[in-house]
């Protein structure tokens, strides 16, 4: 999700789409860094927790998060590519800001890989 100002955060969607669930979102970000208004909901809504993309890059750059991950998937029988699908022509537009915002800061790639790796 990208603000007026430039800003880009990452929501809980945004995250599920690149394999976390909420006990991964629990076990291994710290609490919320902000909350922003929901887009779907905007008037009715809870305000959306969020984090930065730098947050979300140097948790998926541990070790642990990374073997989390394969496990998860696995478990899960499922792909990133498959958790990332949408017909959501908004949401891909977030999901992709976001994805650059985090890769931009040395997260992995959509396929696993990391820019540092």
């Amino acid at each position: 999700m990208r603000q007026r100002d430039g800003t880009v955060w990452v929501t809980r969607p945004i995250l599920r789409s690149r394999g976390w669930t909420d006990a991964a979102v629990r076990d291994f970000l710290p609490e919320p860094e902000g909350f922003k208004p929901n887009p779907r909901f905007a008037s009715t809504g809870a305000p959306m927790p969020v984090w930065r993309p730098a947050t979300v890059a140097s948790a998926e750059a541990t070790p642990e998060w990374q073997v989390w991950l394969e496990r998860s998937l696995r478990r899960r029988r499922t792909t990133l590519e498959a958790l990332a699908e949408t017909d959501d022509a908004d949401f891909r537009v977030r999901l992709e800001t976001a994805t650059a915002a985090i890769e931009e800061e040395g997260g992995r790639v959509c396929g696993g890989r990391s820019r540092r790796g």
